[in-house]
C-alpha cells in the first residue's frame, strides 16, 4: 500500500487534494497545448499527468479498501475537491503562461485618426477600413489587429481612453502567417 493504514485521514485527504489538483492542473495546460496544435509539448505534460492521476487513484482506493465506509467518503470529496482546483488553477495558469496571437476587430464610435496614430506608436500593425454603420449611417473606421495575447488588457486601455464607445471583438487567432508583429517591424 502507497499510505499505509496507519497514516491519519486528514493527512490522505490533503494528500490526495494537492496530488489530484496536479493532475488536473497538467491536464488543463496539455489540453490547451493540443488545441494549439502543439502536441510535443502536450505529451510530456501528459505523460506526468497520467502518472499523478495513478498514483493518487491507486494510493486513495488502497486507503478507502483497508478503512471503513465513511473514510472512502471523505477520500472521494478530497478527489473531487482536488479535480475542482486543479481545474481552477489549471486554467488560470494557462491563460497567464500559454501565450497565443488574438485577432481583434475595432468598430469606432467615428473616424478617429488620433486612435489609429497612438496605436501605430505604440506598435500595433493595423488594416483600416472604412465602414458605415447601419443605424448611424455616418463613415467610421473599422480596424483589425493581430497581436500577442498578453498585449490585450493595453490594447483594451488605448481603446477605452479614446473611444469608450467603440466596439472591440476578440477572438483567438489558430493560427497567423505574414504580417505585421509590432516591435520585430520597428525601427
Amino acid at each position: 500500500m502507497f499510505f499505509g493504514t496507519q497514516l491519519h485521514l486528514a493527512i490522505v485527504f490533503l494528500i490526495v487534494i494537492a496530488g489530484r489538483t496536479v493532475d488536473m492542473c497538467l491536464a488543463s495546460i496539455r489540453t490547451v497545448f493540443t488545441v494549439k496544435s502543439k502536441p510535443q509539448i502536450a505529451a510530456p505534460i501528459g505523460f506526468v499527468e497520467a502518472f499523478f492521476w495513478f498514483m493518487i487513484v491507486k494510493a486513495a482506493l488502497d486507503y478507502a479498501i483497508a478503512n471503513p465506509v465513511v473514510d472512502t467518503i471523505v477520500l472521494a470529496l478530497a478527489y473531487s475537491l482536488g479535480f475542482a482546483l486543479g481545474t481552477l488553477l489549471g486554467g488560470v495558469l494557462s491563460k497567464r503562461f500559454v501565450k497565443s496571437k488574438i485577432h481583434v476587430q475595432i468598430v469606432l464610435s467615428d473616424k478617429n485618426d488620433d486612435i489609429v496614430k497612438v496605436l501605430k506608436e505604440k506598435g500595433y500593425g493595423q488594416t483600416i477600413i472604412i465602414a458605415k454603420g447601419a443605424h448611424k449611417n455616418t463613415e467610421t473606421y473599422m480596424i483589425f489587429i493581430e497581436t500577442d495575447s498578453n498585449k490585450l488588457k493595453e490594447l483594451r486601455a488605448i481603446i477605452n481612453t479614446m473611444d469608450e464607445k467603440a466596439f472591440v471583438s476578440v477572438s483567438e487567432s489558430k493560427s497567423v502567417y505574414n504580417g505585421f508583429f509590432g516591435s520585430s517591424m520597428r525601427k
